[in-house]
């Protein structure tokens, strides 16, 4: 018996075919990886470029916000006596100085500017320790005073002669102050910041103590509520006016750091609030339009800080420049920056001008 076998072609692909069809693959292949890669690359180039506007945003946002605001509540008062040392730690290093003021006080302004800060300047107070930004450039500083309202202003029933003791009228709710919180003291002659030091419930009592944390609170003949206030005889108001301080610290945050903020809570009472407006912020410039002529009778052109009182009460509009950058390096290499100019009026600056009715 003979077998028979049935033969089937089972040839493959030739070794020439093999390599055509795996450079037709790799080149597909190739074609595909390089068109992800510039997709991967324009994505993240465009979530980078995203979050640097996102902080030119939040950042023009809060400043011209507070801008806007800056004076409100403060009409006619033309004096604000605050102690200098607490200006020169705390606000600018280049205070303009008021020859009608007493030796160590400063006339503050509405807006304090702090042009060009210069390198290695300690932001005081500040947890961890941290210096203003001055790499690649230095960066300026703005102080705007700022009504806060939600604090209803309180006419103190008497003020001591000393100018340290304040009695509250009848009825007050003494629950809404605490220790360590700046509030402002207002007369015809001026205003004055103060820090509580104690607070005495049962007989609504304010102590505004020499030694706080701040050095706010003078003692003698140098009281500055004792001054505001002619020895307690003058009619005086309490309430909160807010110093917002916005400054960018080494670590590129936009800060905003706000003095005569209400505390909460109580138990970690620090005299001020402060908060990280936006990151990544490599520079903010202010330049200011004033409302003054020049000897010709010329507008005088935007200067970049107010270096007299004149300069100061006559500001109109405040040009707000911030720079900022991409959180990570783009596929060339180095961070893309971007920078954005708006121009806010100051609409209550003129307000300090006006007439005090009489």
């Amino acid at each position: 018996m003979q077998r028979t076998f049935t033969k089937h072609n089972q040839a493959g692909f030739s070794l020439i075919e093999m390599m055509i069809a795996v450079t037709v693959m790799v080149l597909i292949s190739a074609a595909v990886v390089t068109l992800m890669k510039g997709s991967m690359i324009i994505s993240t180039a465009n979530y980078e470029l995203t979050d640097a506007q996102q902080s030119l945003r939040t950042s023009q946002e809060y400043i011209n916000r507070d801008l806007m605001n800056a004076g409100d509540g403060l009409k006619t008062v033309s004096m604000i006596y605050v102690p200098s040392a607490f200006v020169a730690s705390y606000i600018t290093l280049t205070p303009i100085v008021d020859l009608g003021m007493p030796a160590g006080v400063i006339n503050l302004g509405i807006l304090t500017s702090d042009n060009q800060v210069p390198a290695g300047t300690a932001v005081v107070g500040a947890s961890p320790a941290t210096t203003i930004l001055s790499t690649p450039n230095p960066t300026d500083r703005q102080t705007i005073l700022e009504i806060d309202p939600q604090f209803i202003p309180i006419a103190p029933s008497t003020i001591d002669s000393t100018g340290t003791l304040i009695t509250l009228p009848s009825g007050t709710d003494m629950t809404q102050f605490t220790v360590k919180e700046i509030y402002y003291i207002s007369s015809s002659l001026g205003g004055t910041f103060a820090t509580i030091t104690a607070v005495n419930s049962a007989t609504r009592q304010l102590t505004l103590a020499n030694g706080d944390l701040y050095g706010l609170n003078l003692s003698g003949a140098a009281n500055l509520i004792k001054l505001i206030s002619t020895n307690g005889t003058l009619p005086t108001s309490l309430q909160r006016i807010r110093l917002i301080h916005y400054y960018v610290n080494a670590n590129k945050y936009l800060m905003r750091r706000v003095f005569g903020a209400k505390c909460s809570p109580a138990t970690t009472c620090a005299g001020y609030q402060e908060s990280i407006i936006a990151e990544h912020v490599l520079n903010v410039q202010f330049n200011y339009s004033l409302d003054m002529t020049d000897g010709a009778g010329n507008v005088v052109q935007p200067t970049a800080t107010l270096a007299t009182k004149s300069d100061r009460i006559n500001v109109r509009q405040v040009e707000v420049t911030v720079t900022v950058e991409t959180p990570h390096a783009l596929q060339s290499g180095s961070r893309s920056q971007l920078s954005m100019s708006t121009s806010t009026s100051v609409r209550n600056m003129q307000f300090r001008q006006a007439t005090n009715p009489q």
